[in-house]
């Protein structure tokens, strides 16, 4: 209950800055907020183009998500567990995790078209790159008396993986991908815009384009709220999966 008065108190203090930075503006650039979420409710009730938007949006970043997830969990536990592949193959992926991901974008453009695959194969490569680091790192500072004590058992490689190494990563693998949603969402807009014809992405550039300002912060008011549900679908989950690590947790 506190955490979610203080949510309150901050979506508060934004509108009530914003109104005020529409107030001194005296700009169209700049709406009064009111009339933004009054635009908000509007779309979502009347307009079914705006929903068509949101689920193609909402598509492309999911499966980004799960893609990046499911490819950077092996790739993290072996440079993590394996000294002799951290060896070989460390260095260059350090490498390639400096480089700017969003120069990959004409590379997928040419392999994959100008479609959906390329646009969810940026946010996917984004979040394999930064997951698998957190893995590999988790994995790296497992205890080598962790890995004794169930060898002693003559645990398998699976086993260890299964009992041991995968559920160090969990919540390391819940923290990544929160924390990348903010960078998914801002590649997911970024994509749009190229050779797109839908996509809350695309909605807010058109409405740019036509001058309609007011449309244009609800749709991005839209695509906001959809990171928020996101953010918190992922919380819920985390708490439900890595009950551990909120034990000592006061609500």
């Amino acid at each position: 209950m506190k955490k979610l008065s203080k949510k309150i108190i901050a979506i508060f203090e934004i509108f009530l800055f914003w109104y005020c930075m529409s107030i001194v503006l005296k700009k169209d650039l700049l709406p009064n907020p009111m009339i933004t979420l009054e635009t908000t409710f509007t779309l979502l009730i009347t307009s079914s183009r705006i929903w068509i938007h949101i689920l193609v949006s909402l598509y492309r970043v999911m499966l980004g998500i799960l893609l990046g997830t499911v490819f950077s969990i092996p790739m993290g536990i072996l440079l993590g567990y394996s000294k002799r592949i951290e060896k070989y193959f460390g260095e260059a992926f350090d490498f390639l995790y400096m480089i700017p991901k969003i120069v990959f974008l004409p590379i997928f453009f040419v392999l994959l078209g100008i479609g959906d695959l390329s646009k969810i194969a940026l946010i996917a490569t984004v979040l394999f790159f930064q997951q698998t680091i957190l893995i590999r790192d988790n994995v790296k500072n497992i205890s080598e008396e962790i890995y004794d004590s169930i060898r002693i058992l003559q645990a398998s490689f699976w086993q260890i993986i299964q009992h041991v190494v995968f559920p160090s990563c969990l919540s390391g693998i819940f923290t990544s991908v929160k924390s990348s949603l903010g960078i998914s969402f801002a590649l997911l807009f970024i994509t749009e815009n190229f050779a797109s014809q839908s996509g809350l992405g695309y909605f807010i550039t058109k409405c740019m384009d036509r001058r309609d300002y007011v449309t244009m912060y609800a749709a991005i008011l839209i695509l906001a709220i959809l990171g928020c549900i996101l953010y918190t679908i992922f919380c819920f989950l985390e708490r439900k999966i890595c009950k551990w690590k909120f034990l000592n947790h006061k609500e």
